[in-house]
């Protein structure tokens, strides 16, 4: 099992790092989605209170996670 999310992340922290962003900005995207399903409307009132625009940071940390996943890219050759 570790060898295949080794060689999906090219052998690479920095890719595994930016796919965990990734993973964070599209929950965050999704946070009223996420909130209804779990019974707790609350939910994205809760987390805006903790960090602000919950969307907002979403897109924000996919941005972040795009740009880092594609310079390491580059940096090892494909």
């Amino acid at each position: 099992m570790w060898s295949r999310i080794k060689a999906a992340c090219l052998h690479s922290l920095t890719i595994a790092w930016g796919y965990i962003l990734a993973l964070i900005g599209t929950l965050m995207s999704l946070i009223d989605t996420i909130g209804d399903t779990l019974g707790d409307p609350m939910l994205k009132d809760e987390i805006s209170s903790a960090i602000g625009d919950a969307r907002a940071t979403g897109r924000i940390l996919l941005v972040i996670s795009i740009i880092t996943i594609m310079a390491r890219s580059l940096r090892k050759g494909g």
